[in-house]
């Protein structure tokens, strides 16, 4: 049995109009030295025959069927059929860069479980592209970053994890968790990894517009958040960072609530259960004096938070 050097995981659902064209990106990588596992997940369209009919003309292509699991179940399944020394991840309606894998390995300094570049944003209605690059630093920066969904850090894609330490820390995607399910397995992955690389050259294209599934994502922000919201208060209970991280906590929060309902109607929907999860097991003494001002806001006067930043 052959042991590649990246498994690539792609999770597929009633994708069969994009299909074709982001498999022939991977296929077309520069660095051919890696499998593809699709992963059927479920679809409903032609997805499964599609995968099938591929897979037979390119050995490299493995293609797994199973019962509908969303995109999390999917791409576990993928993770625990990989054989590679990395993994990689790919949406189906996406585009990997030729020079992508090989320019994440070009990363690889022997320590770092993580390599990271930058990916383009292309807003097919708009008919423009934006560069999402990664943010850079110390391990309190990275989460920073990944809670506020500041820069490229958040998806899985543009990544490689190292296969052994990914299953040694036993590390998955959450199952049930349809929005922000990527920076739930990335807040972990860091927490966990030891080293990690960070470079600013895009070697994906994500593709937002028409029914693409962050589009879909859109309607009902903040009640699509739940689960990324009550995940990432499980991880900054579980690490003890509710002090360190409560500013980006609390950013978070204030992000997903105005997008939903503009700054008005979000600064009345900050008290009751949303304050009380932001604040809980936050040390007062330890925050920085305009922290201290936002803790008490929140406890007090929530609807304040319409002053806030």
């Amino acid at each position: 049995m052959n042991t590649p050097l990246v498994s690539i995981v792609m999770p597929c659902y009633c994708a069969e109009k994009t299909l074709a064209r982001t498999v022939k990106s991977v296929l077309a990588q520069t660095m051919q030295d890696f499998e593809l596992i699709a992963v059927d997940d479920g679809s409903k369209d032609g997805t499964g025959a599609i995968l099938d009919a591929l897979a037979a003309q390119d050995a490299r292509i493995r293609v797994l069927h199973q019962e509908n699991a969303g995109v999390s179940g999917a791409r576990n399944a993928g993770m625990d059929a990989a054989r590679g020394k990395w993994m990689a991840f790919v949406d189906a309606d996406d585009l990997l860069l030729p020079q992508g894998l090989a320019h994440l390995l070009s990363l690889d300094d022997g320590r770092a479980q993580i390599l990271c570049a930058a990916f383009v944003m292309r807003f097919l209605e708009e008919k423009r592209e934006q560069l999402f690059s990664c943010a850079h630093g110390a391990l309190q920066e990275i989460l920073e970053s990944l809670i506020r969904g500041d820069s490229g850090l958040n998806p899985l894609y543009a990544k490689l994890y190292r296969t052994d330490f990914v299953r040694r820390e036993g590390l998955r995607v959450p199952p049930g968790v349809s929005v922000g399910e990527d920076v739930l397995f990335n807040l972990d992955a860091f927490m966990a990894a030891s080293s990690w690389v960070v470079e600013d050259t895009p070697v994906y294209i994500y593709e937002y517009g028409g029914d693409s599934a962050m589009m879909r994502a859109q309607a009902d922000v903040y009640g699509r958040s739940q689960a990324m919201l009550a995940g990432i208060a499980r991880f900054l209970a579980k690490n003890g960072l509710e002090t360190a991280l409560f500013r980006a906590h609390l950013d978070i929060y204030l992000r997903t609530l105005r997008r939903d309902r503009g700054r008005l109607r979000a600064a009345m929907a900050m008290g009751g259960r949303a304050a009380d999860t932001i604040t809980n097991g936050v040390r007062f003494s330890r925050l920085c004096a305009k922290q201290k001002l936002y803790f008490l806001v929140l406890r007090a006067l929530p609807c304040l938070s319409y002053f806030l930043p």
